[in-house]
């Protein structure tokens, strides 16, 4: 599980390629949250997103490295910081050490190093942490937190779109995120404050992870070795970000289906059997769920995808069944069928009998009794 977030800032893609294709991420525990191309737009990222570590190139444009870092000091940020540069020189180092920075690592970057340095940050944020009793006391609200009069909206469709990706319906998850960007135009208009950008896509980067993380798998799992970094750059635009967001959003709910259809993490046919077995009580969804351990969403998702009736459908028709037996076969008061098949609200039961059989249970007593009339005759 990747505990600590990451910033890589610099403004030669290929060194942010280098670095990502180096770093032991995974192992050390640690996660790539933000990428950006210059030094003014990454101290706004780390402003924004608060990450535990920083890889900062030196020379920049706009604003370099040292004078970065400098101003996050002095603002009160303790990230643990990594320098990097082409530039073997004894002023920069000395001023990224009087920062204190974990290490000037000097391009091109060696794997034995990056990692050895990046392990050194970890330990160190390991020991302040149980200095600090076991929590970060710099934090003190989440990443991607927006402070804006539109922020109440903004998270309702933040929710609406966890929702339509648990449908796994694209069509569902475009309009919602269609909508998310509508209210950051009406609010910011086309040309959106940098902040703002950040904010809303670590946001919805967060809903798509725990929509992975919900439906059993991992990042990994569901998007292999393809980037799925947005590296913010002076000319980045809205359009450009939400583009990116949807095929990211997209891509996951293919592949999440994919794998589910061939999952084997989950006996669905025992789960159906243990259904079949248990609905006459009243089982749930979350009972259920528990019981195979596994997440309800995730069970919810995957029972649909294999059997192509949704867990309530299915409880529902077994108990339908059941209850037209009852009344075909046994001499039964209809207010003790109910019950009889996990329905322990008699009003409830004549709600969902009607609607899965157009007749109300009296109805379909009367009927069934003038046919068993009509053939004895």
């Amino acid at each position: 599980m990747c505990k600590y977030s990451v910033v890589i800032i610099d403004d030669e893609p290929w060194t942010r390629e280098v670095v990502k294709h180096l770093g032991q991420w995974k192992e050390l525990g640690l996660s790539i949250v933000g990428e950006a191309s210059d030094g003014d737009l990454g101290l706004e990222m780390v402003r924004e997103l608060r990450p535990d570590i920083i890889l900062t190139d030196v020379r920049m444009p706009y604003l370099n490295g040292i004078d970065l870092v400098r101003t996050l000091r002095a603002e009160g940020n303790q990230a643990q910081v990594i320098f990097f540069s082409g530039y073997d020189d004894s002023s920069y180092i000395r001023s990224a050490l009087r920062l204190g920075a974990s290490d000037y690592l000097l391009k091109p970057i060696k794997p034995n190093e990056l990692n050895e340095r990046l392990k050194t940050c970890v330990e160190a944020i390991k020991k302040t942490t149980s200095e600090n009793g076991g929590a970060n006391a710099a934090i003190t609200e989440a990443p991607g937190f927006i402070d804006a009069s539109w922020a109440k909206p903004f998270y309702v469709l933040c929710s609406d779109l966890q929702m339509a990706l648990q449908t796994g319906e694209v069509a569902s998850v475009e309009k919602k995120l269609a909508e998310i960007r509508a209210l950051l135009t009406q609010n910011e208009g086309e040309t959106p404050q940098r902040g703002s950008l950040i904010q809303v896509y670590y946001a919805l980067m967060g809903i798509l992870q725990r929509y992975i993380s919900d439906s059993g798998y991992s990042v990994d799992e569901v998007f292999g070795k393809s980037n799925t970094s947005f590296v913010f750059g002076r000319d980045s635009t809205s359009e450009q970000l939400f583009r990116y967001a949807r095929e990211l959003l997209k891509t996951a709910v293919v592949r999440v289906s994919e794998l589910t259809r061939n999952s084997t993490k989950l006996n669905l046919d025992s789960v159906r059997e243990f259904l079949k077995e248990s609905y006459a009580r009243g089982v749930t969804l979350e009972e259920t769920a528990a019981r195979f351990f596994v997440t309800k969403e995730y069970l919810s998702k995957v029972f649909k995808l294999r059997f192509g009736e949704g867990f309530t459908e299915y409880v529902t028709k077994l108990r339908m069944e059941r209850a037209l037996r009852l009344m075909c076969e046994y001499d039964i008061a209809i207010k003790d069928i109910g019950p009889a098949v996990g329905y322990f609200d008699t009003a409830h039961f004549y709600r969902v009998f009607k609607k899965h059989f157009g007749f109300t249970p009296g109805q379909m007593r009367a009927a069934l009794n003038i046919n068993n009339q009509t053939e004895q005759e």
